[in-house]
């Protein structure tokens, strides 16, 4: 519907909007996680020059889909990207040390055990120094992470979960996890999500090893 049209519109382009601030060029080399059908890869990758885009998903339906929305905006399958399906985020398909990775509503449904696995993978494919950009449901001071709690986006009221999808978590037990992995962690407000906080993570390493 033309609701639905206008928010995808709205969200693809807060997110490459957020990219170029973060410093992406034609020439980046750029990792989706849990990318979907391509609501991102569709306006990134015409885009690029010598960059390329690699996307990963749970779903290979969701990304055979994604195929298709590329070919209906006129994106040829010999341009510069990658597909590739991975239950456990393994990054084998990706060949080129990655600039920026970047995920939206994805840690949203993974357990603690799952953001753990895909920043572990990610640390292998992501250039020293380079960054790692993630939204997450926040537990904000005075909310009790223990309890449900109530969100609200476009009018719709829903709620986050301690223990199930939708999950959230505090700020700081990410921080902690993500020291914990070789990354540092902080909080962007400008991104515009309407519900969700952005994570900036970046990679501490400084040299391939």
């Amino acid at each position: 519907d033309l609701e639905g049209q206008r928010k995808w519109s709205e969200h693809q382009e807060m997110q490459l909007q957020f990219l170029y601030k973060q410093g992406f060029q034609p020439d980046s080399k750029i990792l989706d996680v849990g990318c979907g059908p391509m609501r991102l890869g569709v306006a990134l990758i015409p885009e690029l020059n010598n960059g390329w885009y690699y996307g990963q998903d749970i779903n290979s339906e969701t990304l055979e889909f994604g195929e298709e929305v590329l070919r209906s905006k006129g994106i040829s399958s010999d341009a510069n990207y990658t597909l590739f399906a991975s239950d456990k985020f393994c990054l084998e398909e990706v060949k080129q040390p990655i600039d920026i990775a970047f995920s939206n509503s994805l840690f949203s449904h993974l357990n603690l055990n799952s953001i753990m696995t895909c920043l572990i993978n990610i640390k292998e494919v992501l250039v020293p120094g380079g960054y790692y950009y993630s939204t997450f449901f926040d537990v904000l001071p005075g909310q009790q992470w223990v309890e449900p709690i109530e969100r609200n986006k476009w009018g719709h009221s829903f709620y986050t979960n301690p223990n199930k999808d939708p999950y959230h978590y505090s700020s700081s037990l990410l921080q902690s996890i993500a020291k914990q992995l070789g990354f540092k962690m902080k909080l962007i407000n400008e991104f515009g999500h309407p519900t969700q906080t952005m994570a900036s993570l970046k990679n501490t390493r400084k040299y391939w090893f």
